[in-house]
């Protein structure tokens, strides 16, 4: 496998890590307890996939599991995951205002987050970009 593989396959797994946190930050919103099965039944996917993702996100200090098979968000995660959260309801919602359908707002705003660093991304919620036309790109 080549750089630029590798460096794809990193970029999806970041992806990944994003959309299981974000996830986990939503159903904690309206839960107390999440469990895997939770967070499978949420995200659509394979109880074995989210026990596998878990893991990992155990692993590298996102998330913790408490004696009753419970899922919570460490300090770490908890910052990913909103982080990640405010990243796509910004782009989704200012699709859907482009006049952009929502589900594929929805969908283009998640992978526009993952794109940006955070640092791009506050500087543009800040207001930080030039329309179009002060541009000259027209």
């Amino acid at each position: 496998m080549n750089d630029t593989q590798k460096n794809r396959m990193n970029q999806i797994r970041q992806e990944s890590r994003e959309d299981y946190l974000e996830a986990l930050f939503l159903l904690l919103k309206e839960q107390n307890e999440i469990r895997s099965s939770d967070l499978a039944s949420f995200m659509g996917f394979s109880r074995a996939s989210v026990s596998q993702a878990v893991l990992s996100l155990e692993r590298d200090g996102f998330l913790l599991m408490d004696e009753k098979y419970c899922l919570h968000l460490t300090e770490q995660g908890s910052l990913k995951a909103e982080i990640t959260h405010r990243k796509h309801i910004f782009f989704e919602k200012n699709l859907v205002l482009a006049g952009v359908a929502p589900v594929l707002a929805d969908r283009e705003g998640s992978r526009m987050g993952h794109a940006l660093s955070n640092e791009s991304f506050e500087r543009i919620a800040a207001g930080g970009m030039q329309k179009e036309e002060e541009l000259k790109l027209i």
